[in-house]
Protein backbone atom coordinates (compact mmCIF):
# COMPACT_ATOMS: atom_id res chain seq x y z
CA UNK A 1 0.00 0.00 0.00
CA UNK A 2 0.96 3.77 -0.66
CA UNK A 3 1.67 5.82 2.27
CA UNK A 4 2.23 9.45 1.29
CA UNK A 5 3.96 11.09 4.15
CA UNK A 6 2.26 15.17 4.44
CA UNK A 7 3.40 17.93 6.83
CA UNK A 8 1.26 17.35 9.42
CA UNK A 9 -1.72 20.16 8.86
CA UNK A 10 -3.78 20.98 11.16
CA UNK A 11 -7.15 23.19 11.43
CA UNK A 12 -9.79 24.18 9.48
CA UNK A 13 -9.78 22.23 5.75
CA UNK A 14 -12.89 23.74 4.76
CA UNK A 15 -15.31 26.51 6.21
CA UNK A 16 -18.83 27.59 4.35
CA UNK A 17 -20.57 30.55 5.53
CA UNK A 18 -24.13 31.89 4.81
CA UNK A 19 -23.61 29.65 0.96
CA UNK A 20 -26.87 30.51 -0.96
CA UNK A 21 -27.78 29.40 -4.88
CA UNK A 22 -31.26 29.45 -5.86
CA UNK A 23 -32.54 29.01 -8.76
CA UNK A 24 -35.76 30.81 -10.61
CA UNK A 25 -38.45 27.94 -9.83
CA UNK A 26 -37.08 28.63 -5.44
CA UNK A 27 -35.44 25.33 -5.61
CA UNK A 28 -31.71 25.52 -3.99
CA UNK A 29 -29.52 26.25 -1.04
CA UNK A 30 -29.99 29.07 1.25
CA UNK A 31 -27.46 30.12 4.63
CA UNK A 32 -25.31 26.98 4.31
CA UNK A 33 -23.10 27.20 7.34
CA UNK A 34 -20.84 24.15 8.03
CA UNK A 35 -16.77 23.88 8.78
CA UNK A 36 -14.52 20.71 8.52
CA UNK A 37 -11.50 19.81 10.86
CA UNK A 38 -8.28 18.28 8.87
CA UNK A 39 -8.39 14.36 9.08
CA UNK A 40 -12.67 14.44 9.35
CA UNK A 41 -14.77 11.95 6.95
CA UNK A 42 -17.92 14.80 7.11
CA UNK A 43 -20.96 13.48 5.58
CA UNK A 44 -23.40 15.41 4.21
CA UNK A 45 -26.81 14.08 4.90
CA UNK A 46 -30.05 14.36 2.92
CA UNK A 47 -33.01 13.06 1.31
CA UNK A 48 -33.34 13.43 -2.83
CA UNK A 49 -32.72 17.27 -3.67
CA UNK A 50 -31.83 18.53 0.00
CA UNK A 51 -29.16 20.21 -1.68
CA UNK A 52 -26.10 18.49 -1.13
CA UNK A 53 -24.79 18.19 -4.75
CA UNK A 54 -25.54 21.80 -5.23
CA UNK A 55 -23.06 22.79 -1.86
CA UNK A 56 -20.25 20.71 -3.90
CA UNK A 57 -20.53 22.52 -7.21
CA UNK A 58 -20.40 25.90 -5.06
CA UNK A 59 -17.27 24.96 -3.25
CA UNK A 60 -15.61 23.40 -6.14
CA UNK A 61 -16.09 26.59 -8.53
CA UNK A 62 -18.75 24.79 -11.10
CA UNK A 63 -21.64 27.06 -10.44
CA UNK A 64 -21.09 30.44 -8.54
CA UNK A 65 -22.68 31.03 -5.70
CA UNK A 66 -24.87 34.15 -4.93
CA UNK A 67 -24.19 34.65 -1.46
CA UNK A 68 -21.67 33.44 1.22
CA UNK A 69 -17.93 32.43 1.11
CA UNK A 70 -16.14 29.68 1.37
CA UNK A 71 -12.50 28.78 1.95
CA UNK A 72 -10.51 26.11 1.73
CA UNK A 73 -7.48 25.62 4.07
CA UNK A 74 -8.11 28.80 5.00
CA UNK A 75 -7.69 30.60 1.76
CA UNK A 76 -10.94 32.09 -0.65
CA UNK A 77 -9.06 31.38 -3.47
CA UNK A 78 -10.13 28.38 -5.00
CA UNK A 79 -8.03 27.85 -7.73
CA UNK A 80 -4.98 28.15 -5.27
CA UNK A 81 -5.63 25.42 -3.40
CA UNK A 82 -7.31 23.17 -6.47
CA UNK A 83 -4.38 20.41 -6.99
CA UNK A 84 -5.36 19.81 -3.13
CA UNK A 85 -8.62 18.57 -3.52
CA UNK A 86 -10.14 15.44 -5.58
CA UNK A 87 -13.54 15.04 -6.44
CA UNK A 88 -15.90 11.64 -7.76
CA UNK A 89 -19.00 12.77 -8.85
CA UNK A 90 -22.36 10.83 -8.52
CA UNK A 91 -22.73 9.39 -12.00
CA UNK A 92 -18.89 7.49 -12.72
CA UNK A 93 -17.55 9.15 -15.89
CA UNK A 94 -15.21 7.18 -18.41
CA UNK A 95 -13.83 8.61 -22.37
CA UNK A 96 -15.15 6.76 -25.10
CA UNK A 97 -13.07 3.00 -25.37
CA UNK A 98 -10.71 3.60 -22.86
CA UNK A 99 -9.13 0.66 -20.39
CA UNK A 100 -8.73 0.94 -16.92
CA UNK A 101 -4.69 1.31 -17.77
CA UNK A 102 -5.67 3.71 -20.95
CA UNK A 103 -7.66 6.42 -18.53
CA UNK A 104 -5.13 6.18 -15.85
CA UNK A 105 -2.61 6.71 -18.85
CA UNK A 106 -4.35 10.22 -19.59
CA UNK A 107 -5.00 11.58 -16.40
CA UNK A 108 -1.63 10.94 -15.23
CA UNK A 109 -0.41 12.92 -17.83
CA UNK A 110 -2.73 15.32 -17.34
CA UNK A 111 -1.65 15.88 -13.74
CA UNK A 112 1.90 15.62 -14.74
CA UNK A 113 2.19 11.82 -12.46
CA UNK A 114 3.56 9.29 -14.01
CA UNK A 115 3.29 6.12 -11.11
CA UNK A 116 0.58 4.20 -10.55
CA UNK A 117 0.15 5.11 -6.87
CA UNK A 118 -3.15 3.81 -5.02
CA UNK A 119 -4.03 1.43 -7.68
CA UNK A 120 -2.95 -1.17 -5.46
CA UNK A 121 -5.66 0.38 -2.88
CA UNK A 122 -8.41 0.40 -4.81
CA UNK A 123 -7.53 -3.29 -6.06
CA UNK A 124 -7.73 -1.72 -9.70
CA UNK A 125 -7.06 -4.75 -12.54
CA UNK A 126 -4.35 -2.96 -15.24
CA UNK A 127 -4.61 -5.38 -17.07
CA UNK A 128 -8.55 -5.40 -18.36
CA UNK A 129 -8.91 -4.83 -21.77
CA UNK A 130 -12.54 -4.25 -21.74
CA UNK A 131 -13.54 -0.58 -22.46
CA UNK A 132 -14.15 1.01 -18.74
CA UNK A 133 -17.97 1.71 -19.81
CA UNK A 134 -18.82 -1.84 -20.59
CA UNK A 135 -17.51 -2.37 -16.66
CA UNK A 136 -19.28 -2.44 -13.41
CA UNK A 137 -20.39 0.82 -11.56
CA UNK A 138 -18.47 -0.02 -8.61
CA UNK A 139 -15.27 -0.46 -11.01
CA UNK A 140 -15.71 2.83 -12.72
CA UNK A 141 -16.25 4.50 -8.68
CA UNK A 142 -13.05 3.15 -7.87
CA UNK A 143 -11.32 4.38 -10.76
CA UNK A 144 -12.73 7.58 -10.82
CA UNK A 145 -11.64 7.76 -7.32
CA UNK A 146 -8.13 7.15 -8.34
CA UNK A 147 -8.27 9.89 -10.81
CA UNK A 148 -9.37 11.98 -7.72
CA UNK A 149 -6.48 10.99 -5.81
CA UNK A 150 -3.72 12.17 -7.97
CA UNK A 151 -1.23 14.40 -7.13
CA UNK A 152 -2.06 12.87 -3.26
CA UNK A 153 -4.74 15.29 -2.34
CA UNK A 154 -5.27 16.65 1.64
CA UNK A 155 -9.17 16.97 1.07
CA UNK A 156 -11.54 14.66 -1.04
CA UNK A 157 -15.41 15.11 -2.08
CA UNK A 158 -17.64 11.70 -3.27
CA UNK A 159 -20.88 12.58 -4.02
CA UNK A 160 -22.90 9.86 -3.53
CA UNK A 161 -20.69 7.11 -2.77
CA UNK A 162 -22.45 4.07 -1.61
CA UNK A 163 -25.23 5.07 -4.39
CA UNK A 164 -26.05 1.76 -6.66
CA UNK A 165 -23.18 -0.23 -4.70
CA UNK A 166 -24.22 -3.45 -3.35
CA UNK A 167 -23.17 -4.66 0.17
CA UNK A 168 -19.74 -5.97 -0.55
CA UNK A 169 -19.12 -3.59 -2.82
CA UNK A 170 -20.18 -0.90 0.03
CA UNK A 171 -17.86 -2.57 2.75
CA UNK A 172 -14.83 -2.69 0.23
CA UNK A 173 -15.36 0.90 -0.51
CA UNK A 174 -16.09 1.96 3.53
CA UNK A 175 -12.50 0.18 4.03
CA UNK A 176 -10.67 1.66 1.08
CA UNK A 177 -11.91 5.21 2.36
CA UNK A 178 -10.92 4.35 6.21
CA UNK A 179 -7.53 3.52 4.93
CA UNK A 180 -6.91 6.25 3.12
CA UNK A 181 -8.48 8.65 5.91
CA UNK A 182 -5.88 6.56 8.81
CA UNK A 183 -2.77 6.00 6.63
CA UNK A 184 -2.46 8.61 4.79
CA UNK A 185 -4.18 11.48 6.47
CA UNK A 186 -6.63 12.41 3.32
CA UNK A 187 -10.06 14.56 4.61
CA UNK A 188 -13.61 13.29 3.14
CA UNK A 189 -16.43 15.02 2.43
CA UNK A 190 -19.53 12.61 1.27
CA UNK A 191 -22.83 13.06 0.64
CA UNK A 192 -25.84 10.82 0.90
CA UNK A 193 -28.78 9.23 2.64
CA UNK A 194 -27.62 5.89 3.95
CA UNK A 195 -27.07 6.76 7.48
CA UNK A 196 -25.85 2.43 7.79
CA UNK A 197 -23.24 2.85 5.60
CA UNK A 198 -22.06 6.05 6.44
CA UNK A 199 -21.96 5.35 10.51
CA UNK A 200 -18.69 2.82 10.13
CA UNK A 201 -16.41 5.65 8.61
CA UNK A 202 -18.37 8.93 9.45
CA UNK A 203 -16.89 11.82 12.16
CA UNK A 204 -19.80 14.30 12.26
CA UNK A 205 -23.02 14.61 10.20
CA UNK A 206 -24.49 18.21 8.67
CA UNK A 207 -28.13 17.21 8.24
CA UNK A 208 -29.73 19.15 5.04
CA UNK A 209 -33.58 19.86 4.67
CA UNK A 210 -34.65 21.35 1.49
CA UNK A 211 -31.89 23.23 1.06
CA UNK A 212 -31.16 24.57 4.91
CA UNK A 213 -28.42 23.14 6.71
CA UNK A 214 -30.63 21.78 9.79
CA UNK A 215 -28.12 20.19 12.41
CA UNK A 216 -24.87 19.01 12.95
CA UNK A 217 -24.01 16.07 14.66
CA UNK A 218 -21.46 14.12 16.03
CA UNK A 219 -21.92 9.90 16.54
CA UNK A 220 -21.98 10.71 20.01
CA UNK A 221 -24.71 13.12 19.79
CA UNK A 222 -26.75 11.36 17.52
CA UNK A 223 -26.71 8.72 19.75
CA UNK A 224 -28.03 11.09 22.30
CA UNK A 225 -30.39 12.93 20.34
CA UNK A 226 -32.26 9.56 19.82
CA UNK A 227 -33.55 9.00 23.14
CA UNK A 228 -35.84 12.09 22.30
CA UNK A 229 -38.61 9.76 22.15
CA UNK A 230 -41.88 9.07 24.64
CA UNK A 231 -44.60 6.68 24.15
CA UNK A 232 -47.72 6.50 25.90
CA UNK A 233 -50.09 3.41 25.12
CA UNK A 234 -53.71 4.95 25.81
CA UNK A 235 -57.16 2.91 24.65
CA UNK A 236 -58.79 6.61 23.92
CA UNK A 237 -55.96 7.48 21.16
CA UNK A 238 -58.45 8.66 18.92
CA UNK A 239 -59.13 11.34 22.04
CA UNK A 240 -55.51 11.97 22.80
CA UNK A 241 -53.96 12.56 19.04
CA UNK A 242 -55.92 16.04 18.91
CA UNK A 243 -54.64 16.99 22.24
CA UNK A 244 -50.92 16.49 21.67
CA UNK A 245 -50.18 17.57 18.09
CA UNK A 246 -51.56 20.80 19.31
CA UNK A 247 -48.14 21.03 21.56
CA UNK A 248 -45.77 18.45 20.44
CA UNK A 249 -46.62 18.63 16.48
CA UNK A 250 -44.22 15.37 15.48
CA UNK A 251 -45.28 12.08 16.42
CA UNK A 252 -46.06 8.98 15.16
CA UNK A 253 -48.74 6.43 15.36
CA UNK A 254 -47.08 2.91 16.36
CA UNK A 255 -50.69 0.67 17.25
CA UNK A 256 -54.63 1.35 17.73
CA UNK A 257 -53.65 2.02 21.56
CA UNK A 258 -49.86 3.33 21.30
CA UNK A 259 -48.17 6.66 19.67
CA UNK A 260 -44.49 7.79 20.37
CA UNK A 261 -43.81 12.03 20.70
CA UNK A 262 -40.96 13.02 19.52
CA UNK A 263 -39.61 15.85 22.00
CA UNK A 264 -37.09 16.28 25.08
CA UNK A 265 -37.76 13.58 27.61
CA UNK A 266 -38.48 16.01 30.42
CA UNK A 267 -41.95 16.83 29.03
CA UNK A 268 -43.36 13.11 29.50
CA UNK A 269 -44.58 14.51 32.63
CA UNK A 270 -45.97 17.55 31.28
CA UNK A 271 -47.64 14.70 28.51
CA UNK A 272 -49.20 12.97 31.29
CA UNK A 273 -50.97 15.40 32.79
CA UNK A 274 -52.28 17.20 29.77
CA UNK A 275 -54.03 13.21 28.85
CA UNK A 276 -55.17 12.98 32.34
CA UNK A 277 -56.81 16.45 32.99
CA UNK A 278 -58.64 16.03 30.04
CA UNK A 279 -60.14 12.48 31.13
CA UNK A 280 -58.34 10.37 28.98
CA UNK A 281 -56.93 7.30 30.77
CA UNK A 282 -52.81 6.48 30.58
CA UNK A 283 -51.93 2.98 30.78
CA UNK A 284 -48.22 3.40 29.82
CA UNK A 285 -46.22 6.50 29.26
CA UNK A 286 -42.38 5.60 29.00
CA UNK A 287 -38.93 7.07 27.60
CA UNK A 288 -38.14 5.12 24.62
CA UNK A 289 -35.25 5.26 21.83
CA UNK A 290 -35.13 5.18 18.11
CA UNK A 291 -32.91 4.37 15.66
CA UNK A 292 -30.62 6.74 14.11
CA UNK A 293 -31.17 6.13 10.38
CA UNK A 294 -35.14 6.25 11.96
CA UNK A 295 -34.69 9.92 13.70
CA UNK A 296 -32.37 11.41 10.46
CA UNK A 297 -35.08 10.51 8.16
CA UNK A 298 -37.93 12.24 10.71
CA UNK A 299 -35.29 15.26 10.81
CA UNK A 300 -35.37 15.39 6.98
CA UNK A 301 -38.66 14.09 6.05
CA UNK A 302 -41.50 14.61 9.50
CA UNK A 303 -38.91 17.62 10.80
CA UNK A 304 -38.37 16.87 13.90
Amino acid sequence: YTIIERGGSVGLVLEVKNLSYVFPNGVGIIGIDFQIDYNDIYYLYGSHNSGKSLILQSILGIISPQKGSIKIFENPDFLQEKRRIGYVPQSPYYIDRMTITDMMNYFSLSFGVLEKNFADILNLNLKEKKPVRHLSSFIQRKLNLWIALLGNPDLVFIDDPFGGLDTQESEQLISIISYLNKNNNITFLLTGHNYELASRIATKYGVLKNGRFLIELTPEKLDSECKRCIKIRTPQLLSAIPLLEKEFPQYEVLEDDLIRVFCPLSHSAKINTLLVSAGIEVSEIWIAGTMPQEYLLKLTEGGI
